[in-house]
Order: C-alpha cells, then sequence, then structure tokens
C-alpha cells in the first residue's frame, strides 16, 4: 500500500513539474501560443462598462496580422494578481506609479514606444507628466478622468463656473423648495478626488521629501471650504454618505424625504446613468473654481511594461500593438467608452466631433489645469487616513474648527512619514 502511495505522489509530482514548465496563459515568457502566434498578456482592471471598449482595441489588432496574439485579461483586482504572476502589459494607474517604479516591477519604455513610432509630442503634456519619472517613461500615458461636472438643465441653464455661481444656484433652489440644494458633499468615495483638487485649486503642494505633507495651516483653510459649504453657506445637504454627490443629482426632491441637487462634481464612469435619466436636460462641463484658482485633479489610466519582459519578440510585438492602439481610428474606442485620451491625434477627432464624445470632450478641456497626484511611495496608503477618517469629520463635525482639524492633519502626516520611510532604499 505503501508502495502504491509513493508511486502516485511521484506520478503527481511529475505532473505538476511539467505544468510549471508550461508557464501557462499569465506566463511572460510563454512564448508562442498553440495557434503559433506570439502571445502577449495584458491585464488590466477594465471590468467595468470601459472593458468592452478596450477589449474591441484588442480584437482588431489580433485579427488585423498573424503574427501577434494579445491575451487580454480583465480582472477586478488586478493589481495583486500583476504582482503574483507575469504578465508582459499592465495597466496602472498614474498616481501608483512611482510605488511600481521603486519595487522595481516596471521598466523604463522607450525602446519600445520607438520601435512603435510614439513620441512624446504624440500628447497632452498633462499625459506626459503622469508617466515621466526621473525624465524616463515609464509607462505610456492612455487618459485622464478628472473629477466632472454634471448639471440638471432643467434648474440651470449655463453651467456654473466659481463657487459665486453655486451660491446663487443655491439661493434660487432654496426659494423654490428647501429639498432642493446646488450640490452635494460627500462624506465618503469620491473624497480622495475632493482633498486633491482643492489643494491644486489653492496653489498648495502635498508633496514632502517622498511623504504627503497634509499638516499644512493653508490646506485646513482649504479644507474647511468644503465644512463650510455644509455648515455655513448651506450649498450642500449634510449628512450625504458614500457617493452622496451623485445620489443626490439622481434623485428627485420629495418634500421631507429626500434632497435633489442641481450639480454633481464627481466621476465621470456616472454618465452613463445621468445620460440614461436625464438625457438632454444633462450638461457636463468642467468643474468650477472654489478655490484661489482654477486647476482638475483626477486619475489617470497608463499602460506599463512589467520588468520581467526581455524576449525580444514579445518586445516587437508589444511595439506592434501599442502602434496600433494609438491612432486616432483605434483609440477613439476608448472615449468611446467614456475616457479621455491624452493622445492628441485622438483629441482632435473628440473635438471635431465633440457632441458625440461629450464626456471625453468636456473633460480634455480640463487637461491645461490639471494637476495629477504626487509621485510618493504607496500613494494610496499614504492618504488613506485622510480618506477613511479625516475628509468624513470635516463635512459631518459641524462645529469643527480649523486648529481640530490642524490635529487631524498632523496625525495624518505622521502616517504618511511612516509608510513613505519603508520605501526601498534608492
Amino acid at each position: 500500500m505503501k508502495t502504491i502511495s509513493k508511486w502516485l505522489a511521484l506520478v503527481v509530482t511529475v505532473f505538476l513539474v511539467l505544468a510549471g514548465c508550461s508557464g501557462g496563459g499569465d506566463s511572460a515568457d510563454s512564448g508562442k501560443g498553440e495557434n503559433g502566434k506570439v502571445q502577449i498578456s495584458f491585464i488590466n482592471g477594465f471590468t467595468g462598462g470601459d472593458g468592452a471598449y478596450m477589449k474591441k482595441i484588442t480584437d482588431a489588432f489580433n485579427a488585423s496580422q498573424d503574427k501577434y496574439e494579445v491575451v487580454e485579461l480583465q480582472e477586478k483586482d488586478h493589481y495583486t494578481k500583476f504582482k503574483s504572476g507575469e504578465y508582459d502589459l499592465v495597466v496602472i494607474h498614474g498616481n501608483n506609479l512611482e510605488t511600481y517604479k521603486q519595487d522595481g516591477l516596471i521598466q523604463d519604455m522607450s525602446s519600445v514606444l520607438e520601435k512603435a513610432g510614439i513620441a512624446e509630442t504624440d500628447f497632452h503634456q498633462a499625459g506626459i507628466d503622469t508617466v515621466k519619472l526621473d525624465d524616463t517613461m515609464y509607462a505610456v500615458p492612455l487618459d485622464i478622468h478628472p473629477l466632472t461636472m454634471f448639471y440638471n438643465k432643467e434648474f440651470v441653464q449655463e453651467a456654473p463656473k466659481t463657487y459665486e455661481d453655486l451660491v446663487k444656484i443655491n439661493d434660487e433652489l432654496q426659494a423654490q423648495s428647501k429639498d432642493l440644494y446646488a450640490l452635494g458633499v460627500p462624506s465618503s468615495g469620491l473624497v480622495e478626488f475632493y482633498m486633491l483638487m482643492i489643494a491644486a485649486q489653492n496653489g498648495i503642494d502635498l508633496e514632502k521629501d517622498g511623504y504627503l505633507n497634509f499638516a499644512q495651516p493653508e490646506y485646513a483653510e482649504a479644507l474647511m471650504q468644503f465644512h463650510d459649504m455644509v455648515w455655513k453657506d448651506k450649498v450642500s445637504p449634510a449628512g450625504l454618505g458614500l457617493d452622496g454627490e451623485f445620489q443626490t443629482f439622481m434623485k428627485e426632491a420629495q418634500e421631507g424625504k429626500a434632497y435633489q441637487t442641481a450639480v454633481a462634481l464627481t466621476g465621470p464612469w456616472f454618465y452613463g446613468g445621468a445620460k440614461e435619466k436625464y438625457g438632454d436636460n444633462l450638461g457636463v462641463a468642467p468643474i468650477p473654481q472654489i478655490g484661489s484658482q482654477l486647476a482638475a485633479y483626477g486619475n489617470s489610466h497608463t499602460i506599463a511594461l512589467p520588468a520581467n519582459v526581455k524576449d525580444e519578440e514579445k518586445l516587437a510585438g508589444i511595439a506592434e500593438y501599442l502602434k496600433f492602439m494609438y491612432t486616432p481610428e483605434n483609440l477613439i474606442n476608448w472615449a468611446d467608452g467614456g475616457q479621455a485620451p491624452v493622445h492628441l491625434p485622438t483629441l482632435e477627432k473628440v473635438t471635431a466631433e465633440q457632441e458625440k464624445y461629450q464626456i471625453a470632450y468636456q473633460n480634455s478641456q480640463q487637461f491645461d489645469d490639471y494637476v495629477s497626484a504626487p509621485q510618493v511611495y504607496q500613494f494610496g496608503e499614504q492618504i488613506r487616513y485622510m480618506n477613511e477618517s479625516v475628509f468624513s469629520k470635516v463635512v459631518t463635525t459641524e462645529k469643527l474648527t480649523t486648529d481640530a482639524l490642524m490635529k487631524e492633519l498632523e496625525k495624518a502626516t505622521e502616517m504618511a512619514k511612516q509608510i513613505a520611510a519603508t520605501a526601498p532604499q534608492q
């Protein structure tokens, strides 16, 4: 009996070794597939509505030639899967690039882009600023998705451009009904976008020596603007929760039961739902100036080259794929999905057909004023306490003082310093 068990164990071991040697679909060294084509594994997090539009580009590339095949994996937690596997291309948000660079997980893309015939001048400068670290291109920029303004034309004829415009709209709405407000300020959800937007609109640099320095008196004053929106000027109802800025925009006011807002400062990915509800009454525009200067913040998608990719055939295939993607006739699919490409020739097509690509066009109008996230190690962890605790206190604590807020900002800064200290030695 023991002899049979040992024999079975040996068979299983040999099987596993052979399976491991075969590489699998995730391996960057898997070489050619059964169809004889050089396989390129491309992992991204496009699991929402945008995924279908990226797949249209990939499928068209695969159908366009017989040498390469891009195998696209759309995974909800694609960062975790990327770190535990081997892939040939990966989508990384702009605010994560510095972390992946420092961890040695991505490499310089300059030579691949040169093979693809793609130059820095093909992109809006905002996109280049996002992917260029230490004067090196660590990714190719795909899009920028800034905080976007939706407005209901039933209540607002023209897009508000300043905070004063919002106050005026609010006064007019409140005269109609106490359940109508200019906009909603959420306590969770897109609060990171709000916090970095107000920093940018007040010219505040949050980066210091590799960590996020929130403990600045001028930043405390800037954040208190959101507190005053709720408790002083009352342009927003109090007590809004997750994605409250969009939820109140989509509701119909019922006296004593629900609030409705005329404007939403929200994510462009909500466009489909808003358009379905409001149709021609939905207005889209760049966000208004709330601080001392006009500026926009959002995140971005970039396409990076994993550090483990060395095979020349794969690199050549990646260059061909990017060459195919970064043409107006193909990348326009990304604008179809509601994204705003930073590729200038594609932007020209978006501008020429701005009614068709409404969300992409309006968001592209914010590129000149765009301020990207500070490039610090583990950005998401450094800002976590602000996202999960501080902003909520700002908008839900009626009697919050600037001094009390400063103590919270000091705590958040100390946490950010501790995270920054875990960065690899450069």
